[in-house]
Order: structure tokens, then sequence, then C-alpha cells
């Protein structure tokens, strides 16, 4: 089972350094998909405990890791192109998850938890996971902006729903969040001007 260890948490780095964590891929959940299912809620109030680096590594990587030859992913995207990107904010920085290397890269000068939402209580979890979509990476013949932002919505709903099941799984808790600071989050994060965040997902365990 994957279960709560005694790793440090990814807010201090680990021994990886300040600037790259690697991760971790889970080889089962604590629960079969039906639990998962029948687990899966909102929360909106957490523990101040940190997750630890196996419970985020599998939910990142259950959110839009490699699961298969060829670079595949857990969630699908429309054209076979890899253009949701998602990054995690704690305590003491940012970093980006970077699923071909299962590991997290730390965002330089990045902002706070609090920027990138307008809900209060979002920043109250230990980490806030951001769903951005890079509009840059899709094919050429999707002309429309509206058009490539549409297909981003559909696909960080696939990618959403996988990091509610996980963090059901391992008896965390999250809620999706429509209420992003856009201009804060942009400037959080240093977004290009082709990245667009789309959600915000509080990750912790659930309050006592």
């Amino acid at each position: 089972l994957v279960a709560a260890s005694a790793a440090a948490p990814v807010v201090h780095g680990g021994a990886q350094g300040h600037y790259g964590i690697a991760l971790k891929k889970p080889s089962t959940a604590g629960m079969d998909l039906v639990e998962a299912l029948g687990a899966r809620r909102s929360v909106r109030a957490f523990s101040d405990k940190p997750l630890t680096n196996d419970d985020l590594g599998a939910i990142l990587w259950a959110a839009i890791g490699v699961n298969r030859a060829g670079g595949k992913r857990t969630s699908p995207t429309a054209y076979g192109r890899h253009y949701m990107k998602l990054y995690v904010i704690s305590d003491t920085g940012a970093y980006l998850y970077d699923a071909e290397a299962h590991r997290l890269t730390a965002v330089p000068n990045a902002g706070m938890k609090k920027d990138v939402a307008t809900q209060a209580y979002v920043a109250r979890a230990p980490h806030v996971l951001v769903i951005a979509a890079d509009l840059g990476r899709f094919p050429l013949f999707v002309t429309g902006r509206e058009d490539r932002i549409r297909v981003a919505h559909s696909t960080a709903g696939c990618v959403a729903q996988n990091v509610y099941l996980m963090a059901a799984a391992l008896k965390a808790g999250t809620c999706m969040v429509a209420g992003v600071d856009d201009k804060g989050a942009r400037k959080a994060l240093n977004l290009t001007k082709d990245e667009l965040p789309l959600y915000v997902m509080p990750l912790g365990y659930p309050a006592k």
C-alpha cells in the first residue's frame, strides 16, 4: 500500500536540495477504485501536517504522470499533446512538476499560496496545486485561442478527478477551485504569456 511515510515533506526539499526534488511513483494505492470513488469528496479544512513526499508524488503521478511507454500519461489530452502543467506551492516555495522525470523543479522568485486564489481557505492548506495549460503546445491547426482554452478546461477536469481519487485513496483531501487569481498566479509562478492558470486545488490531510 502507498501509505504516509516518514520522509521529509516536500516543503523542506529533502536530500535532493532546494532546487529539485525527486519523487517516487506509487505501486499500489490504499484502496481499490470503487472504494476511492465512494470516498471522493471535497475537503476545505486541513490539518497543519504537510503531505509526505510519497503521498504528494503519488497524487502528481495520478494527475498527469507517465504510466506507459512513449511518455503516455495517466490523464487523457486532446491531439496527444502534453499541454497541461502542474505547479505545487508550499509555505517555502513553488515547484513545477516534471512528469517525464517524476520530480519537482523549484520556481525562482516564486510567490505565495495566498497569491493564486480568490478564496482565503485555499492558502490554509499545506500545499496548493495549480492546474495550468500551455496554449503554445497545441498543434498549429487549432488556430483559435478560445478553442484551445475550451479544450484545456475539459482536460483539466480529467486531471482534477485523478487528483481527487488518489487523494481519497491516500486519506488526503482536496477540492477543485475555479476562483483563480489570474494576475496573482501569473506573477507568483512566473508564467509565460502562453500559460493559462485554470484551477487551483488545495492539498493536505483533512482536519480532525
